[in-house]
């Protein structure tokens, strides 16, 4: 009894000074989020490495496995099994770094050469698209019926003109001396950033060849630390995540590649400007559920606007047909049924992910909300059950302001 006693009390102390070491932690968070903020930033960039690796695995990694699996059933025959897995393992990690480096390399040729030949092309011709729309300004008001309405106009164009020029007189030229150091961090950033991806890569290897382990230590851990009902339900959470990922971002990259390819055809069959860039743009923004097309038209028609606007307005409907085909016909046969979510919710968590974490949040915005709306959706059905009642969303459909009965609407 005495025993009892003194172990309930140790853990009412336990759990209170748990809660005040709470507080004061909390405290001093709110009192120092600037500096908590910066040492989180800092930790991010330290990982950078690891955090691109991860991603290259997991991206690679049906093609890893796929690998393993056949080179092992060919060679396990010849020699022992595990000189045999061992072998695929090394085959598997080959043909990924390959699979990882042509796509970059390809890439980067076929991007690079067209960015520097569009920059220069818009620098080149946007002088004379801009005197093109002097003269056409100054002859159309010069023969305007309104004089006055001319004068004002051109009374306008020459006050931006005036302000645009002072603006760069007392903010750019000032600062040429802090745009050279911009520069120089731009340069230091982009070899950061080159330095990362090769660690990147390194770790990426590392991933793919110990993911059993990895998982086998974890499955250990949690087997360890809670019970078999708690460690169940955790397992079932990695398996659905896993399957929510992978299933969706693979899906949106096949989805995507093949909307590239799509709008590159169409592009050197009309003889539209930067085939390739213009393509490429398009494909990577698709990756972005339901407003990566029109995000990626944005950038695309203004390029193809400085060399022809009528050519630009062809584009954008082009852009929108080619939307309509991935949402209603490409992308469902891809995806099906990955996320379980409505176009509506879909939308909500692009935009609610966007606006928090940015472009990452509008691409992984969509299945990690599948995973909580699943999660939410199983934990009200289990309530529902507990209470007796139906817990089919149909069953709480009403279609009464209509003077309809629901059983017609319904019924299959």
């Amino acid at each position: 009894m005495r025993e009892h006693f003194e172990e309930k009390y140790f853990k009412l102390g336990l759990c209170i000074f748990a809660a005040g070491a709470g507080i004061i932690l909390f405290f001093f968070i709110v009192k120092d989020i600037n500096v908590i903020g910066k040492a989180i930033s800092d930790f991010n960039g330290i990982l950078t490495p690891f955090i691109i690796g991860l991603i290259m695995a997991y991206l690679l990694c049906p093609l890893y496995n796929w690998v393993t699996r056949n080179v092992y059933h060919l060679t396990c025959e010849q020699v022992k099994p595990r000189h045999a897995f061992i072998f695929a393992k090394v085959i598997a990690s080959i043909v990924s770094m390959i699979v990882l480096l042509a796509i970059i390399a390809g890439i980067c040729a076929l991007l690079l050469p067209q960015i520097i030949k569009s920059i220069i092309a818009i620098i080149e011709i946007l002088p004379g698209r801009m005197n093109d729309l002097t003269a056409w300004l100054t002859d159309t008001l010069g023969n305007s019926e309104y004089p006055k309405l001319a004068d004002n106009v051109d009374s306008a164009i020459q006050s931006i003109y005036d302000y645009l020029m002072k603006w760069v007189n007392a903010h750019i030229l000032p600062g040429v001396g802090s745009y050279i150091a911009k520069i120089s961090e731009g340069v230091i950033l982009t070899l950061k950033t080159f330095l990362n991806i090769i660690i990147g890569i390194v770790v990426c290897v590392y991933f793919l060849n110990s993911k059993e382990k990895f998982k086998a230590e974890t499955k250990k851990t949690v087997i360890a630390a809670f019970r078999k009902d708690k460690a169940d339900a955790i397992f079932d959470f990695g398996n659905f995540t896993n399957r929510t990922f992978g299933g969706f971002i693979n899906g949106k990259i096949i989805d995507s590649i093949i909307i590239g390819f799509i709008c590159y055809f169409f592009m050197l069959l009309f003889n539209w400007p930067y085939p390739a860039l213009i393509s490429t743009i398009i494909g990577v923004t698709n990756i972005i559920p339901f407003f990566g097309p029109f995000i990626g038209a944005i950038p695309t028609s203004i390029i193809i606007c400085v060399i022809n606007p009528i050519t630009a307005g062809e584009f954008i409907i082009f852009v929108f047909c080619l939307q309509q085909f991935d949402g209603n016909i490409l992308g469902p046969k891809i995806l099906g049924g990955t996320t379980g979510l409505a176009s509506f919710w879909v939308m909500f968590a692009i935009i609610l992910g966007g606006g928090m974490f940015g472009f990452v949040g509008m691409i992984l915005g969509v299945p990690v909300f599948a995973i909580i709306y699943h999660y939410f959706k199983l934990l009200v059905e289990k309530r529902l059950d507990k209470k007796g009642c139906a817990y089919e969303t149909a069953d709480y459909e009403e279609f009464n302001k209509y003077d309809i009965n629901r059983k017609d609407i319904l019924k299959k």
